[in-house]
This record gives structure tokens, C-alpha cells and sequence, in this order.
């Protein structure tokens, strides 16, 4: 007999839905060695905080070291035990005053642990489903699964399924940027990929299916239906589209209608239409698609993502429910029912929640989400035609923003082509922030190093005579006579969705400005916290030094 028949059998004869949770629940519960193990191994190297009822917290950080430490904290009161996604060298070392570079170094890694908590059952467990679904399409192994204790789920993926480095950096330091970039992602995927519309019906995986209807009952006040602009792909909002504004020639009087003719009622005349031709989007566009939204009821809880923060152990109770955050089979999330996860029917533990007996398999997916992130801000940047002209450059592109084809004119010189070589390089360096003195010197040191054969310096001073900086792109990607003629196209990702290399090079350096952003934001907020602090336990000082003050006068 299956594992979930087995538990379905036992648990058939229980008539509540929510467990009694009290001291002498949590005492029988994590007395058990089995439970005691399980929540030991999974605390290895990582920060531990106990909760003692709900919302009541325990020091921080906490570790635990002997399966008997488990049982003690019951003894206390503790009645929940919580991990950090993060893996440390050593989690005591870890406090508040901690900058982000600290961190880092404390940092030996980081799990993905994704935290679906949907208000309705049924689509909690579906949306963990598509999530698991995205991860193995993107050569995912090692996923495991368990119940969060009350409405959702968490998924998780072990960090030694990751590799060591991606983008030139480690991946141990990109937290909590990376998770995020893969809960991102996966998103992107389950939307574009899982959902479809069909048949007035919302089908989800192809195989599970609910009306519009059904939905609204589920959520009640929901809009589910956004619009598009055709031509930017911006939501547009649509107001009283199928009404249309009459104004009376003689009084002025304006009134909305859904008629063809109207009578002005203070003046008994024909109302005009009036012709509003003001556009429904800013770009100009009147055309525009209705689709649904799958992010309105699919959706991942980022708050998890963040540095220091805490999710539910496995084998810890759910104060709200009295459940047990149980792993579960991640290929049946579907057949997983609330009852399983009873504490006095819970059999040995049989799947296991970040597992680090894994291969590494995470590649291309960090891959593919940090590509995703480069599309997304591609669209935001280059969503008119003249995108890249809205960004102001104040200081020179530097080559480590380079696309692939400049990089290779650039490392290894060049045998044939060396002219258009040059007129390449003047054009992309002068759209990306260079003036003519920088170019010149450039591009007169690039053909003395890298070409065997140099072109006469002459020539390169005389074609920049002519030369205005910015006034010309580059040729396209596409241009046979250029890039691919002379050998220097090998594409990456971002280059197939873009078609010049201008483009490339603005988008990556967008892309490291919000990083940059996001950091200078994470250090500044670390900075006050300290400077607060420090005023904090001076202002504590001088109190206990004038509260001495005071009593020493009082003996005199």
C-alpha cells in the first residue's frame, strides 16, 4: 500500500480540523528521537531561532548541537523551531551590526527555499506544483517539498546544487539577489509556459482547469483580466469604453451615453458627439489585447528571500493549526491532504528537505534567471525604438560591459578587416559615453598591441577628424559584411534578442547601476541602524552616569 493510502487509512477517524496544541503535545511530539534527528541534521550550519507560542521568538542567533538540545527548548516552552535559508561558517558569529561585505565572508552559501502560502488550498498546492514542474524543466535535481504547517508550501533546492561561480562572481555572495533572480524567473516561466486560456476556462498544466467564475468566489473582489497595449506592451487602463461623450452645441452641457443620438434635456436639440482622440496609451496606441493575469492568484513570497530570515524547520509544529511542517513526495503535491501532517499519526520521517547528497544540476537555471532579469530590463530600456538614447551617460562604459564581438576585436586584434575594425570601434565607443580624445588614444594603442600588421596611424587620425562622437550606431548584429565576416560573432544569451551592440552594453550596465543601487541602499540602511545604536548606548551612558551623579549627592 502507497505511503499517502497508508496515512489516509489512519487518518480517517480524525473529526477536527486543527490539532490542540499544548506543552504536552509538543512534549510527546518532539520527544521522539526520529523527529529530534531529522530537525538536528537540518540545523546543521545554519542559524536556529526557537519560537516560544505565536510571535514569540527566542534569542538570536541560536544554534543547535545535540538532538537532546531539541527537547530541552519543549521543556522551556518552545513550541517551533526556525532556520535561516543561509549557511554559515559559524551562525554565532552573525549580529545586526553586520554589514553586507561581512556578511559575505560569514556566508558559506545559500539554499533556494521558495514559500507558496495561497489563500486557497487547492491552488496552494497547484501553484507548489508548477513551481516544481519549471525547476525540472530547467535540469533541476535534488528538489524536495514539504508542508509549511497551515495553508502553503515551501520548495527548496540545496546549495550544493548551484555552482561555485556564475557571472564573474561567487555564488555564495549573491544572496539575496540570486534567489529572488530564480523566484523571478520561475514565475516568468510558470505564466508564459503552464497557463492558458481557453474555452472561457483558465487551464492550468494543461490538465487542471477552473472558470472565471470559480476563481472570483476564491477571491473575492479580484481583477483577473489586465490590458495590454499591442505596441509597448504596457497595461493600459480602460475607462467607460463603451460609453461616448455628447456635448449640446448650444449650452455646452456634456453628458456620457451608450446611445447613437441623444437630446440635450435643457435645450431639445441634437447633442454632438464629441471626437476624443487622445490616446488610451502614452506611446499612441489605441490597440490593446484583455488577457488574464496568472500572477493575480499564482505568486511566491519574496519576504522569505532576505538576508537572516527565518522559515519553519521541518518536523516543527504550526502553532495556528497545531500541524507539523511535513516533507512530503514533491512529485505529489497534488494528492497531499492537511490531514497527513497530524503529529500523532506521523510516520517515520521518508523524504528528506534539502538534501545535500546532490549532484550540481542548478546551473542553467541561475543562468537562464539572470538572463531573464537582462530581458526584462531590456524591455523597459529599449521599449521605443530609440531606447538606448533616453539613458544619460556620465562617465565612459568600461570593457567589462562589452558585448562579445567588441571583446574579441579588442583581445586579439585583428588579421583582416583592421578598417572596419576601426570604424566599428569609433562608432560603439562613442554612443557609450567616450569623447574623441579617449577613442583616439584607444583606438591608436588597440592597433600598435593587438594587430599584427597595424594600419598606418595616419589613417586613424584621419578618419577621426571626420568623426562626431555619438552621431552613428555601430552596424547592426545582423549585418553580414561585419561581425560575421570577420569572425568576432560568438553570441551569448543576450545577444540573440538584441540587434546592435550598443544595446548590449547599455543593458548590462543598467542592470550593474541597480545592483550598485540596491547595495549603496542595503549598506546606508546597515549604517544608520549602527549610528542609532551607538547613539542609543550613549544616551544610556549618560543616564546611568547622571543616575550616579545624583545618588552620590544623596549620600552627601
Amino acid at each position: 500500500m502507497h505511503f499517502y493510502d497508508i496515512l489516509e487509512n489512519n487518518l480517517n477517524q480524525l473529526n477536527s480540523k486543527h490539532y490542540m496544541l499544548d506543552k504536552g503535545a509538543c512534549l510527546r511530539f518532539y520527544k521522539r528521537h526520529d523527529v529530534q534527528e531529522a530537525i538536528l541534521e537540518h540545523a546543521l550550519n545554519k542559524e536556529v531561532s526557537v519560537m516560544y507560542g505565536i510571535g514569540k521568538f527566542g534569542k538570536r542567533p541560536d544554534v543547535l548541537m545535540y538532538p537532546r538540545d531539541v527537547l530541552e527548548l519543549v521543556k522551556k516552552g518552545a513550541t517551533s523551531f526556525h532556520s535561516s535559508e543561509e549557511v554559515w561558517e559559524n551562525p554565532l558569529s552573525l549580529n545586526s551590526d553586520l554589514k553586507r561585505k561581512e556578511l559575505d565572508e560569514l556566508r558559506t552559501g545559500w539554499d533556494l527555499v521558495l514559500d507558496i502560502d495561497c489563500p486557497d488550498w487547492e491552488l496552494s498546492k497547484l501553484t507548489a506544483h508548477l513551481f516544481i514542474k519549471a525547476l525540472k524543466e530547467n535540469g533541476v535535481k535534488g528538489i524536495s517539498c514539504k508542508f509549511s504547517g497551515n495553508k502553503g508550501f515551501h520548495i527548496g533546492v540545496p546549495f550544493e546544487a548551484f555552482p561555485q561561480e556564475i557571472v564573474g562572481k561567487k555564488t555564495k555572495d549573491l544572496f539575496p539577489e540570486g534567489p529572488k533572480k530564480v523566484a523571478q524567473y520561475l514565475l516568468g516561466t510558470i505564466t508564459n509556459n503552464y497557463v492558458e486560456v481557453k474555452n472561457n476556462k483558465i487551464f492550468f498544466d494543461s490538465t487542471y482547469s477552473f472558470s472565471l467564475n470559480e476563481l472570483k468566489q476564491k477571491f473575492a473582489g479580484q481583477e483577473f483580466l489586465i490590458n495590454q497595449c499591442d505596441r509597448c506592451k504596457k497595461t493600459v487602463k480602460i475607462k467607460d469604453e463603451e460609453l461616448t461623450e455628447f456635448v449640446c452645441p448650444k449650452c455646452e452641457k456634456r453628458i456620457k451615453s451608450g446611445g447613437t443620438f441623444i437630446k440635450c434635456d435643457k435645450c431639445s436639440i441634437l447633442m454632438e458627439k464629441m471626437d476624443i482622440s487622445r490616446a488610451l496609451c502614452p506611446c499612441g496606441s489605441n490597440n490593446y489585447t484583455s488577457t488574464f493575469d496568472p500572477l493575480t492568484i499564482i505568486e511566491v513570497d519574496t519576504i522569505l528571500i532576505s538576508s537572516r530570515h527565518l522559515y519553519r524547520m521541518p518536523y516543527s509544529f504550526h502553532e495556528k493549526s497545531g500541524l507539523v511542517s511535513l516533507p512530503i513526495n514533491p512529485d505529489k503535491v497534488m494528492e497531499f491532504e492537511k490531514s497527513m501532517a497530524h503529529p500523532d499519526k506521523l510516520l517515520i520521517p521518508m523524504f528528506k528537505f534539502l538534501d545535500r547528497d546532490v549532484e550540481m544540476s542548478a546551473d542553467q537555471l541561475l543562468l537562464s534567471a539572470w538572463d531573464y532579469e537582462v530581458k526584462i530590463n531590456e524591455d523597459r530600456v529599449l521599449g521605443s525604438p530609440e531606447g538606448y538614447e533616453e539613458i544619460v551617460i556620465e562617465s565612459p562604459i568600461k570593457e567589462d560591459f562589452f558585448p562579445p564581438c567588441i571583446k574579441q576585436i579588442l583581445t586579439n586584434g585583428m588579421e583582416d578587416g583592421r578598417k572596419r575594425g576601426v570604424f566599428i570601434l569609433s562608432n560603439f565607443l562613442g554612443k557609450i559615453g567616450w569623447n574623441e580624445h579617449e577613442i583616439k588614444s584607444y583606438l591608436l594603442a588597440w592597433n600598435k598591441d593587438k594587430n599584427k600588421e597595424g594600419l598606418r596611424e595616419n589613417y586613424i587620425i584621419s578618419q577621426l577628424k571626420h568623426f562626431k562622437v555619438g552621431d552613428k550606431l555601430p552596424p547592426n548584429c545582423n549585418n553580414d559584411g561585419y561581425y560575421k565576416d570577420l569572425g568576432v560573432c560568438h553570441p551569448d544569451p543576450l545577444c540573440s534578442r538584441l540587434k546592435n551592440p550598443v544595446n548590449y552594453t547599455l543593458i548590462r550596465w543598467k542592470t550593474h547601476l541597480k545592483m550598485k543601487e540596491e547595495q549603496d541602499k542595503e549598506d546606508a540602511k546597515a549604517e544608520r541602524k549602527k549610528v542609532r545604536e551607538e547613539a542609543k548606548e550613549k544616551a544610556q551612558v549618560r543616564k546611568e552616569e547622571k543616575m550616579k551623579a545624583a545618588e552620590e549627592n544623596k549620600k552627601e
